[in-house]
């Protein structure tokens, strides 16, 4: 699955709709993504974040809006730096293309920078305490400049126009799920797997997927206990 973070409700509405995500606990969510809306700012983006890879510890996208003093509105990049205004801190995410760029995270909206947001910082320190960094993704739509106000009817199109980026994670997410499919039809063959069972360890084999460790092998158990005790035996 692929997990998406949106600040602002407004930015999550076209990603809801183009995927028919259905709200669950606060996770809108389909069989292969699982979406949060933080709110506003570094804060509340890094908790929010960090509560969804608690339970889903995968690939996961930020996208959303930023201002910029250099770039026009309706223009996306992937991030491949960023700069936190506060302390000082800089951050290299380690999935982007030749045209990516760096986010300068500020607490205070007014001042502009190349590419400027209040979340993406937060973001990426939540995101690295779960993630190895090629499994962390910013990309960033500009939606103002010092010249353009931000416009929130403009939002939702802004997004739209930019679904591409979605799909085009998703398909190497579906790729990187065959081999995981594969492994839980096995295991479920073998262990006839209750549901929590069976997603307990679909968490766990995309945890070693994602960390590329080898997956286990699949023994035949005989009751659920035993089950339990093999669930346990790979996290421990």
């Amino acid at each position: 699955m692929l997990n998406i973070i949106t600040a602002l409700k407004i930015e999550a509405e076209p990603i809801i709709k183009k995927y028919d995500l259905k709200a669950r606990n606060g996770i809108y969510q389909n069989k292969y993504i699982n979406l949060i809306i933080t709110g506003q700012g570094k804060i509340k983006s890094a908790i929010n974040t960090a509560l969804l890879l608690q339970k889903f510890p995968q690939k996961t996208l930020n996208i959303g809006i930023a201002g910029s003093d250099e770039f026009d509105i309706n223009e996306g990049f992937f991030i491949h730096k960023i700069t936190d205004t506060d302390s000082g801190f800089e951050y290299y995410p380690d999935f982007f293309e030749e045209n990516s760029k760096e986010i300068f995270t500020v607490s205070k909206l007014g001042k502009y920078h190349s590419l400027t947001d209040m979340e993406s910082s937060g973001f990426f320190e939540a995101c690295y305490k779960f993630l190895s960094v090629e499994n962390i993704i910013l990309y960033k739509i500009v939606s103002d400049t010092p010249k353009i106000k931000p416009d929130k009817k403009l939002i939702p199109d802004l997004i739209e126009n930019h679904l591409f980026i979605i799909e085009k994670l998703l398909d190497e997410k579906n790729d990187f799920f065959k081999d995981i499919e594969e492994f839980l039809e096995k295991a479920n063959q073998k262990m006839k797997l209750t549901k929590t069972q069976y997603e307990e360890l679909k968490k766990i084999i995309v945890y070693y997927k994602i960390k590329q460790k080898p997956f286990p092998k699949i023994p035949i158990l005989k009751n659920k206990k035993e089950v339990s005790e093999f669930l346990n035996s790979l996290t421990s």
